[in-house]
């Protein structure tokens, strides 16, 4: 009888098997973690705006946020955003020039259709997608974020 030196099929297919569970496994929890930390990095941006909103309503404003949205300080946040270069994040200022409201689509696959709602009133959260205007020529409802049901 002959000594065999190597692997059997089987055994190979094994293996192959386990790496391809194990790579999914990896791959698939790291894009996650990626995604959260999107979310994180999109969500601390907008929180910014809220100090900020008031800073310039007391001083560059002259008692009003004319001209917020199109500050340094909200155009340098959304330029920190890891956005589609598609997308467009939304802020918007009333007419009255007394109000303001900002929201940016999140990523986390968990909840695919929520968006990142900050206004001038300090409210911070997460509202239905549909809620946040694809374009800045939509108003949001009162200029606040609206409530999630």
């Amino acid at each position: 009888m002959q000594k065999s030196y190597g692997f059997t099929l089987a055994e190979m297919v094994v293996v192959v098997a386990l790496i391809v569970i194990l790579s999914t496994t990896i791959l698939f929890t790291t894009l996650y973690f990626v995604n959260r930390s999107k979310d994180s990095n999109i969500q601390g941006n907008l929180s910014i705006l809220i100090p900020a909103g008031e800073v310039y309503y007391d001083g560059p404003g002259e008692k009003s946020y004319y001209g917020f949205c199109g500050s340094s300080v909200v155009l340098n946040s959304f330029e920190q955003m890891p956005l589609p270069s598609s997308y467009t994040p939304y802020c918007k200022v009333s007419d009255s020039y007394d109000k303001w409201v900002a929201c940016v689509k999140l990523f986390t696959p968990k909840n695919p259709e929520k968006a990142f709602c900050v206004d001038s009133r300090g409210v911070k959260e997460e509202i239905d997608i549909a809620d946040c205007p694809e374009d800045s020529e939509t108003d949001m409802p009162n200029f606040e974020c609206p409530p999630i049901d």
